[in-house]
């Protein structure tokens, strides 16, 4: 599945590369602020577009999606409550839609993305565990994909040692070039004197970082200080 926001045209898969050449718009057949956001399927021949037309009401508590398929709309849903959040299923044969509250809470729905016919309806639930799988987001299904027991909880303590010493051998004086090495940038607000970076091979483990700069290249400026890492979700620009 790829995922573009068009309007923006923020690319997050390589089949939306070909925005470059040709909106997605066009390529379904619709007016440029006709969707907020549209997901094809890995093929790329079939679209799913929340409807937007430019209406802040619709872009906040969107009540639509639109099914296209060679430039033509094929299906049309209106599960009747505000849309949450949504994904293709099943190779995109099927699309899910998760409507009303948030989290487990609100009601589940699965579609037939052939005829927008409702095939399946899942009501709030205790936990997102008891969420069939079609019902579950990406990060529900990433989460139960992570092994769990004695062995696994050893090796996850032995990489932090090895994360929080690598990070603990970073102090001020150094240069940002020797910060390079183990962190990347952050997204989100930054300048040249102070900025957040991650861990290069896990970017929830930040910290945040002051410069002097050395009247020379970015990458000599000196760490001032350097906080203790913590854990955050990424952000993005």
């Amino acid at each position: 599945m790829t995922i573009c926001r068009v309007g923006m045209v923020v690319t997050l898969a390589l089949f939306c590369s070909r925005v470059e050449s040709q909106s997605i718009a066009t390529l379904m057949g619709v007016p440029d602020d006709h969707c907020s956001e549209v997901q094809s399927t890995v093929d790329g021949k079939t679209f799913a577009c929340m409807v937007w037309d430019n209406d802040p009401q619709k872009f906040s508590n969107p009540p639509q999606l639109e099914i296209y398929r060679d430039h033509q709309r094929v299906a049309t849903i209106e599960p009747g409550t505000p849309i949450r959040e949504w994904h293709f299923w099943s190779d995109g044969e099927q699309l899910s839609i998760h409507t009303g509250g948030r989290g487990d809470v609100g009601t589940f729905r699965l579609y037939d993305t052939a005829t927008g016919k409702q095939i399946d309806q899942v009501n709030s639930v205790s936990s997102p565990r008891d969420l069939p799988q079609w019902a579950k987001d990406r990060s529900e299904l990433d989460d139960e994909s992570v092994p769990e027991g004695a062995f696994y909880s050893q090796q996850r303590k032995l990489w932090l040692a090895d994360v929080l010493k690598q990070i603990d051998s970073i102090h001020p004086g150094m240069t940002r070039r020797d910060l390079q090495s183990t962190f990347a940038t952050e997204g989100g607000i930054s300048t040249r004197q102070q900025r957040i970076y991650v861990y290069k091979d896990c970017p929830y483990i930040k910290v945040d970082v002051v410069f002097s700069e050395t009247g020379a290249a970015e990458t000599e400026d000196r760490i001032v200080s350097i906080s203790r890492p913590y854990l955050a979700l990424s952000v993005m620009d």
